[in-house]
């Protein structure tokens, strides 16, 4: 009865852990993500670069 008991403790404690790294991983990504105007100005502020032959 005592492993069992540790054992759920275990498996709640590890759930916990779980969800504390998804909340983790979703502030990563949504700090990551680029929207098409981002990604778009940003070609055309490499493609500027690139004409500029300095």
């Amino acid at each position: 009865m005592l492993i069992l008991t540790i054992a759920f403790f275990l498996v709640y404690m590890m759930n916990i852990r779980i969800k504390q790294l998804e909340n983790e991983l979703t502030t990563v990504r949504s700090r990551m993500a680029l929207t098409d105007d981002e990604l778009t100005r940003l070609t055309r502020d490499i493609e500027d670069f690139k004409r500029l032959k300095i």
